[in-house]
């Protein structure tokens, strides 16, 4: 439990076990201390966090243990599922009874990329990027001031500032090549980011391409057997919304079977779709 901690999350103190785990102080020092007398190399204090964070050997142990392990979801399942999110895993038994998530993990993000973002999402710090785009598919490097990270779809995002394009943007975990935790404090934080705090509601129906039986199946299904539901985003969360519940935007061109819910206020939600 330990190590899934330290490699995801970059540190370990004190509080997060009492908090987590529901221990006195003295039995986290000594789960702390059994780890530390075990991996000494592991772990190095700091004294402005007041935690052991890890270290490089850490994650290089952790790679050469089982190389499979560090490229793939079930440490992350598992570890979503240790601090109580087991709803953002998408690979692996979530519980008893069968449970089971019907498609694997394309794009697992680097533990170590993911606990520096954490990291600097915690201490309001900026982050020193390589990474790569579709727009710029070659690595190029940027600074970013991260606020939040995402399960979207099927990918981990982390929303940022960006000191080049001056805007709040997402980039995608597994498209990062490189992530240096800066001394610099963050440039701009959530409280600026407009379309991370203005909330947008979609209203959802069913296509209107679809037969009357099949609109009724999916108003049973997905509205309660009412005529439609109206689910509330993040506007900046929008987008993902809609392509992860295969909503049709453009109902002309997005037919059924493919389609079968349709968004009713497309006039609202369309400020806040990608750009096609």
């Amino acid at each position: 439990m330990l190590k899934l901690l330290l490699i995801w999350e970059g540190r370990l103190n004190r509080g997060r076990l009492m908090d987590l785990f529901g221990i006195s102080s003295n039995w986290a020092s000594v789960w702390i201390r059994e780890l530390r007398e075990q991996h000494p190399e592991w772990l190095v204090w700091d004294t402005r966090t007041r935690s052991f964070h890890a270290t490089p050997e850490t994650y290089k142990a952790w790679r050469i243990a089982d190389p499979r392990r560090f490229e793939d979801a079930t440490s992350l399942a598992k570890y979503l599922a240790l601090v109580g999110m087991p709803y953002a895993a998408t690979e692996g038994t979530l519980g008893e009874g069968g449970l089971l998530a019907a498609f694997p993990d394309l794009s697992t993000p680097s533990p170590q990329h993911f606990a520096i973002i954490s990291e600097a999402i915690r201490q309001g710090r900026a982050i020193q990027l390589t990474y790569r785009s579709m727009q710029h598919p070659e690595p190029h490097q940027r600074t970013i001031s991260p606020h939040s990270l995402i399960r979207a779809g099927r990918r981990w995002h982390v929303r940022a500032y960006c000191d080049v394009r001056q805007d709040f943007r997402d980039y995608a975990l597994g498209r990062i090549v490189n992530a240096k935790l800066l001394s610099a404090s963050a440039i701009q934080g959530e409280q600026n980011d407009k379309a991370w705090l203005t909330s947008v509601p979609v209203r959802l129906i069913a296509h209107p391409d679809l037969t009357p039986e099949q609109e009724s199946l999916i108003r049973f299904e997905y509205f309660g057997n009412t005529a439609a539901r109206v689910q509330t985003c993040r506007g900046a969360l929008v987008s993902y919304f809609i392509q992860d519940a295969r909503v049709a935007t453009d109902v002309k061109k997005q037919l059924p079977p493919d389609y079968q819910l349709a968004v009713a206020n497309l006039e609202e939600v369309k400020p806040w779709l990608f750009p096609t």
